[in-house]
């Protein structure tokens, strides 16, 4: 049946014969159904997911700079002068204020003060007085030339998406790497299980071919030969049987990782290496690269990433000159309420503006910043070009081992059809009684060798188109596996 998998913020569309749970201790997986359980349960994707989810919380905490401050503040004290008279002053001052950052690097600051100061004065008699004064007011600062402007404002935020964006791509980069893994896994197991039944066929011939001989009536020096060679046969593929016993053990062990299997259930893959060939022409798949390649979209987003620093940078050796403005209303009173209600009724103002310039004579650190800055976007210019250079070499020979592998398939099925008839031709004369047991087991072992060349050949060419989409960047497109981008924080969440 069809079904539609949704894993890691994955969707994947495949036919499964069977279910990721309560896996049995033999189980029979189609491709599609063995890629989407390496992308469900691969442990080596959950790791890398992690680090998406990570970047997505640090974009949020970037953007925590324009998280509106609220600050307060309260001190008090007292100043006493001896002499006479003796004087003695008591003060306080208490504050509360909200700031905003802007993204044109300055900041508006709205708050309320209000204080008192108590004079007394002892001598003879003694005297005092208290003033409470508050304010109510707006604070602006912001820097016109080093700090200012949006793109240094907001550094960190790009920072942070360029590095989501960037963990996002390497997460495509390794489940790509993963899928062509297990393709090349699983067409590498049904090929050494072919592998194994024809020597088990193969052994199985030797030992009917024994069988026959020590049937027939005649005995002497030729059929002790007959006997002698059929003994070695046997024993000969008895051993490669058990060779190839021990390779399909190790495969499964292989797949069984990929695939996130800790049981040690023997998988029975149920498609062969795929014939089908692929629609790209070579200029369709070098275009493709060039547009899909993850590694070079991480180069590309290098390259905007140290463009925007260099950018930074270059402002950032500018002088530092800031223009800082303040105004507001005054209530002055013999209480705290007194004082604020003439701001509501008859209150004073006050004003301020002013400019604040520095420069660090030389300025030798952000010149120098900017400097490397400017070598570090050439070399990531450099390192564009050098790859868009082996991408295009890397097709190029993707579509060579492509031929090659496909002409070398096509001779290999001409060759065991020729084996086929060759071993027909061979037990014919030998029931004839013109050709020997040996001449019989020697084109059994050439029809063995052409069965095992000819699935070399077809998981060659599997693996030489698998090859190129990976290289050229749609083998999850060709899979039918769509990456959900829109909420990285759940690619490491498991919907099993």
């Amino acid at each position: 049946m069809a079904i539609l998998t949704c894993i890691f913020g994955i969707t994947l569309l495949v036919a499964v014969n069977g279910y990721c749970d309560n896996v049995p201790e033999k189980v029979n997986l189609t491709r599609g159904f063995a890629i989407a359980l390496a992308i469900s349960k691969n442990v080596d994707l959950r790791g890398e997911a992690l680090n998406s989810s990570m970047a997505e919380i640090e974009v949020a905490r970037s953007r925590g700079i324009y998280d509106t401050i609220f600050s307060t503040s309260a001190n008090g004290g007292v100043v006493s002068t001896p002499g006479d008279p003796f004087f003695r002053t008591k003060s306080g001052l208490a504050s509360v204020g909200l700031t905003q950052y802007l993204p044109t690097g300055g900041s508006v600051t709205a708050g309320t003060q209000t204080g008192f100061t108590n004079a007394e004065t002892v001598s003879a008699g003694t005297s005092s007085t208290t003033d409470w004064q508050s304010s109510v007011g707006i604070t602006i600062a912001q820097p016109l030339l080093k700090n200012s402007g949006k793109e240094t404002m907001e550094l960190s935020i790009t920072l942070a998406a360029n590095t989501l964006e960037d963990s996002l791509e390497r997460f495509r980069f390794v489940i790509t790497d993963t899928v062509h893994a297990v393709i090349t896994s699983y067409n590498h197991l049904y090929a050494l299980r072919q592998l194994r039944e024809s020597r088990g066929a193969a052994l199985d011939s030797a030992e009917k071919l024994l069988d026959e001989i020590k049937k027939k009536a005649k005995s002497g020096p030729l059929q002790s030969m007959e006997l002698a060679n059929a003994e070695y046969a046997i024993a000969q593929r008895r051993k490669d049987l058990v060779e190839a016993e021990r390779n399909v053990s190790d495969q499964e062990a292989s797949l069984r990782y990929l695939l996130g299997i800790e049981a040690k259930t023997q998988i029975i893959p149920s498609e062969p290496p795929s014939r089908a060939e692929p629609p790209e022409t070579e200029e369709q798949a070098v275009k493709a690269a060039l547009e899909l390649r993850t590694d070079l979209k991480q180069l590309r987003l290098a390259l905007k990433t140290s463009q925007l620093q260099e950018r930074v940078a270059q402002h950032q050796s500018l002088p530092d000159l800031s223009v800082n403005a303040s105004g507001g209303f005054t209530g002055t009173a013999g209480s705290i309420g007194n004082s604020f209600q003439q701001i509501g009724e008859s209150p004073g103002t006050f004003w301020s503006v002013g400019l604040q310039f520095s420069v660090p004579l030389g300025n030798t650190v952000p010149e120098n910043d900017y400097r490397k800055s400017k070598i570090r976007t050439e070399q990531v210019q450099n390192q564009i070009k050098a790859l868009v250079w082996k991408i295009q070499n890397d097709v190029e020979a993707d579509m060579r081992a492509l031929v090659s592998a496909r002409l070398q398939m096509q001779l290999a099925d001409r060759s065991r059809q020729y084996a086929e008839q060759r071993l027909d031709e061979y037990r014919k004369l030998n029931r004839a009684g013109t050709a020997s047991i040996q001449d019989v087991i020697n084109a059994e072992n050439d029809l063995t060798s052409a069965r095992n060349a000819q699935m070399d050949a077809i998981e060659a060419f599997a693996y030489a188109v698998a090859k190129l989409w990976r290289d050229t960047g749609v083998l999850l497109d060709r899979q039918g596996v769509h990456i959900d981008r829109s909420f990285p924080s759940k690619l490491a969440e498991s919907k099993n």
